[in-house]
């Protein structure tokens, strides 16, 4: 990146001469107040503990739904027969589509806990820029009254 148009010492000298006039522009940058209070209270559940994703786990695996059925006597045996005939056409896109959510679910995990470490990391580098706001602030105060 090129020079930046313009110079720093007319800035600073502006700002030097309207410190002292009374009625001058406020030249110290004082932060938010509640600031402080949402990086401190910030009490977001983690993605990780979402119902839904609970859910997803819960139910991907519908094996036990396509087992065959256990009624005893005459009915059960045409159950069976239904069961087997049902089976033999869907069987293979079930087994894929179980197959399917398993990745699914585990992506979805996966995505869960980047999210929480990158909101951690955000939260981090969000009181550090404050921080160095601050200090910067500071900093030019010192630097206009020296």
């Amino acid at each position: 990146m090129g020079e930046l148009p313009g110079d720093a010492r007319r800035v600073v000298d502006e700002l030097r001469s309207t410190a002292g006039r009374p009625g001058g522009p406020v030249r110290t940058w004082v932060p938010s107040a509640s600031f402080e209070a949402t990086l401190a209270d910030h009490v977001e559940p983690p993605v990780q503990t979402n119902s839904h994703l609970a859910w997803l786990h819960a139910n991907w695996d519908f094996s036990a739904l396509l087992e065959p059925p256990d009624e005893p006597g005459i009915q059960g045996v045409l159950a069976r027969w239904r069961h087997r005939a049902v089976m033999a056409v869907l069987g293979p896109y079930l087994e894929r589509l179980r197959d399917y959510l398993g990745v699914n679910a585990r992506a979805a995990d996966e995505l869960a806990v980047r999210v929480d470490d990158l909101e951690a990391k955000q939260l981090r580098i969000l009181g550090a820029v404050r921080h160095d706001l601050v200090d910067f602030a500071c900093h030019v105060d010192e630097q206009v009254d020296g």
